[in-house]
């Protein structure tokens, strides 16, 4: 009983240690997961001020070419301009598009990981009840099995006592069967009487030699 207890403890505190590593590396993955999310952050913001930027290059190049010229009429410029801008802004919502999936998978990633956490986190727990039963029945059982020692040890006590008395009352009968014998001799061929406790002599002897079984 004590063997079954300690290796169902032992393989309750083994999951328990495994699922202690699982919780503790879903956690450091969350943990990655928002360092990136801060990242992509970041990345975003850079590219908003580089945005800025260039639009505000795009209207000092404006009003220099109204100036300078170099050769182009205005309607070139804006028109190239335009162009840039309009490749400026595909390639940002490109961006944007790739930037808010991924950002949208990492959240969902973490939804799963905080979802997975809370089981683990029953798990354990189930464990913890299950091995506080465990070690409250393994109480329980050492209780009933010094209960039932002592028991056997009153027992043993009881029949040591009265092996001691038989004993006794076999060493006396012994002595009665040593008398009987002589006495049956003496009155062995005497009156009715003389035969009558022959006889009961007899029956003494008897017994005597029953008793020695326990000398």
């Amino acid at each position: 009983m004590k063997q079954e207890f300690e290796r169902k403890n032992s393989e309750l505190e083994k999951r328990m240690e495994k699922l202690e590593e699982e919780k503790m590396c879903l956690s450091l993955d969350v943990d990655v997961q928002k360092i990136e999310v801060e990242k992509v952050k970041k990345e975003k913001r850079k590219i908003e001020e580089d945005r800025d930027d260039l639009k505000t290059h795009y209207k000092k190049a404006q009003v220099t070419l109204k100036r300078v010229g170099l050769g182009r009429s205005l309607e070139q410029w804006q028109q190239e301009i335009q162009e840039e801008r309009a490749k400026a802004e595909y390639w940002e919502k490109k961006f944007q598009e790739m930037q808010s999936l991924e950002l949208k998978a990492i959240l969902n990633k973490i939804e799963e990981m905080k979802h997975n956490i809370g089981g683990l986190e029953t798990t354990l727990q189930d464990c913890e009840q299950r091995i506080e039963q465990l070690e409250a029945g393994e109480e329980q059982w050492k209780g009933e099995l010094h209960h039932l020692r002592d028991q056997v040890r009153d027992r043993d006590y009881v029949m040591e006592e009265a092996l001691v008395q038989i004993r006794g009352v076999a060493e006396h009968l012994q002595d009665l069967a040593i008398q009987a014998r002589t006495l049956s001799i003496m009155y062995e061929s005497s009156s009715d009487r003389g035969r009558e406790l022959a006889l009961l002599l007899d029956r003494v002897k008897t017994l005597g030699l029953r008793a020695k079984v326990y000398l």
